[in-house]
C-alpha cells in the first residue's frame, strides 16, 4: 500500500495537470483563428461571423444597403438615361417624322464632293387648292406654291447665293407654283399626272408619277420624287462653263398631304 500510494498520488497530480492545461491550450490555437475569421467574414457582410441574431441582422443590413445602392443606382442609370433620350429626341439630331410633309430639291456638284448631295429644303410651302374624290383620285387637281425666301441648305452664304439674281432671282421670283392635272390610275397605288410647272418666269410641263401612301375621308398623303434640269429654268450657267460648279440635273422629292378644298 504504501508502495501504491505515491504512485496513485502522482496519476492524480498529472491527470489534473492534463484537464488544467486542455483548455488554456485549446483557448491559445482557437482565438487567433476565431478573431481572424471573425473580422474577414465581418468584412465581407457575412451573417455567420456573428452570433445567430446580430448576423442575421448584419445580412439583413448589408443586403439591404446592397438593394438600397443597386436601386438608387439603377434609378440614376435610368434617369439619365430617359434624360439622354429626350434631349436626342428634341435636338436637331433626332430623326425626321417619316409621316411629315416635306418638298426638297437635291443637287450634286460636277466635281462630286463628299457632301453630296446637297439638300436644298423649302420650310413654306402651301396646297393652295385641291380637287378630287378621296375615294377615286383619277380626274384630280392640286396647286402647290413654293416660297423660295424660305430655301434652307445649311449654309448661310450658299443660301444667299442660290437666292441672288446668278440663279433663282428670288427679290423679282418669291414664288414657284405647281400645277397638277390629268391624274390616272397606273398601279394599285401609284398615279401618273401632268405638272406644270412655273418658277423664275419660265414655264414648264413634265410628266410625273407619284404613290397614295395614306387616305381619310377627305384627303391624301401623296409621295414622289421627279429629275428635271436646272437649265429648263436658265437657272446658273451652262453645264459646260467651267465657272459653274453646280450639275445640271436635280431631284425635286416631296411628300405633301392634299386636303381637298
Amino acid at each position: 500500500m504504501e508502495l501504491h500510494e505515491p504512485m496513485k498520488t502522482l496519476n492524480m497530480i498529472l491527470l489534473a495537470a492534463v484537464i488544467a492545461a486542455t483548455p488554456a491550450c485549446k483557448k491559445k490555437k482557437d482565438e487567433p483563428n476565431t478573431a481572424g475569421s471573425g473580422q474577414t467574414m465581418g468584412s465581407s457582410n457575412m451573417g455567420s461571423a456573428t452570433p445567430e441574431g446580430s448576423g442575421s441582422a448584419g445580412s439583413g443590413s448589408a443586403m439591404g444597403s446592397a438593394e438600397g445602392s443597386g436601386s438608387a443606382a439603377m434609378g440614376s442609370a435610368a434617369g439619365s438615361g430617359e434624360g439622354s433620350a429626350a434631349m436626342a429626341g428634341s435636338g436637331s439630331a433626332a430623326p425626321a417624322d417619316p409621316n411629315a410633309d416635306y418638298i426638297t430639291v437635291l443637287a450634286t456638284h460636277k466635281e462630286k464632293k463628299p457632301t453630296d448631295p446637297v439638300e436644298v429644303k423649302f420650310e413654306k410651302y402651301s396646297v393652295v387648292k385641291a380637287n378630287f374624290d378621296p375615294k377615286k383620285i383619277e380626274g384630280g387637281s392640286a396647286t402647290i406654291e413654293l416660297d423660295l425666301t424660305s430655301l434652307k441648305t445649311g449654309s448661310e452664304k450658299r443660301d444667299a447665293h442660290l437666292q441672288s439674281p446668278d440663279y433663282l432671282n428670288v427679290p423679282k421670283f418669291a414664288k414657284v407654283t405647281i400645277d397638277i392635272s390629268n391624274v390616272k390610275k397606273k398601279a394599285d397605288k401609284t398615279y401618273t399626272a401632268t405638272a406644270k410647272v412655273k418658277a423664275v418666269g419660265v414655264d414648264k410641263t413634265y410628266p410625273v408619277t407619284f404613290d397614295v401612301v395614306d387616305a381619310t375621308d377627305d384627303s391624301i398623303k401623296i409621295k414622289g420624287e421627279h429629275n428635271f434640269k436646272r437649265t429648263d429654268f436658265k437657272v446658273g450657267k451652262d453645264p459646260k462653263d467651267e465657272k459653274e460648279s453646280v450639275a445640271n440635273d436635280l431631284t425635286i422629292k416631296m411628300q405633301l398631304t392634299l386636303k381637298k378644298t
